[in-house]
């Protein structure tokens, strides 16, 4: 029976996972459960689900695992400048090109609104645990999990549909998410964003880095014209398929490599090998 935990322990918890968020997003919705559990609740929901599997299945061992890769924090200061600055310059990029077409460049006073959005400390304690949340369980494990027995980016791309499976409930019922989010731009960015934190982990070793990143790119979007309710439905489309295709050209120039062939059965233990070993 262990065996079979093991085995299919990242694929029990990626299911679990989708099915307990939706069960507490309805019941948000249905007033069942109090509206102002929600936006911390969700991510406490998450990080829940996955450091209880683990202690059940691994113990104290498998949590600080989990846990241990927060603590790599000396790297240059040329890599924090990095994941500071992805987002930011691919979002810019985007705005840019928008405005060549239209004519419509991005204005300081578009900013103002966002800007003090995110000041709010409530949000900002939101933001900071949701970046916690997603580093550790959409990166620091499953990413890693997967990766024992998927190439790297395949991989992110696994992990990148079941995070968009993640928010489905809350765009089906429109509810405390950016509105009417096309679900297949929705898909492209999730999984563009799982490629390149798993890039990052992996180059790395630092989930620290990836929180970081995961952190900037939460509050870019609060703060820039991007999605369809500020920039419209084309322009999150473009900014979604800009940071797929970036992502993927990073692995394509600096690896992991190969992109999709699939692990041999020996590379396969007990699902844990190291990502460095991808």
């Amino acid at each position: 029976m262990k065996l079979f935990w093991l085995k299919y322990e990242v694929w029990i918890f990626l299911i679990l996972l989708v099915v307990v968020n939706a069960i507490f997003v309805t019941g948000i919705v249905e007033g069942v459960i109090p509206e102002r559990l929600y936006h911390l609740g969700r991510f406490v929901l998450l990080a829940s689900v996955l450091f209880g599997l683990i202690f059940l299945i691994r113990g104290w061992g498998g949590v600080w695992e989990v846990l241990k890769p927060l603590l790599e924090w000396r790297r240059s200061p040329w890599l924090y400048l990095f994941a500071f600055a992805w987002t930011l310059a691919l979002c810019l990029f985007v705005l840019f090109i928008k405005g060549c077409f239209t004519g419509d460049f991005l204005t300081l006073a578009e900013l103002t609104p966002g800007l003090k959005k995110i000041t709010d400390p409530a949000l900002l304690r939101t933001l900071a645990f949701s970046s916690f949340a997603g580093e550790i369980v959409w990166i620091g494990y499953a990413v890693r999990k997967l990766s024992s027995q998927f190439t790297l980016y395949v991989s992110a791309l696994i992990v990148g549909t079941f995070w968009t499976m993640w928010w489905l409930p809350m765009a089906y019922h429109n509810y405390g998410i950016i509105p009417n989010l096309p679900l297949l731009a929705l898909l492209i960015n999730q999984m563009g964003i799982a490629a390149m934190c798993a890039f990052v982990y992996h180059h790395t070793r630092s989930a620290l880095l990836v929180l970081v990143m995961q952190f900037i790119f939460n509050s870019t979007i609060l703060v820039f014209p991007i999605t369809p309710d500020e920039g419209g439905p084309l322009t999150y489309w473009g900014f979604a398929i800009t940071y797929f295709v970036a992502a993927t050209l990073l692995y394509v120039r600096f690896g992991p490599g190969p992109l999709f062939m699939r692990k041999p059965a020996s590379a396969v233990v007990d699902g844990t090998l190291p990502i460095n070993h991808v």
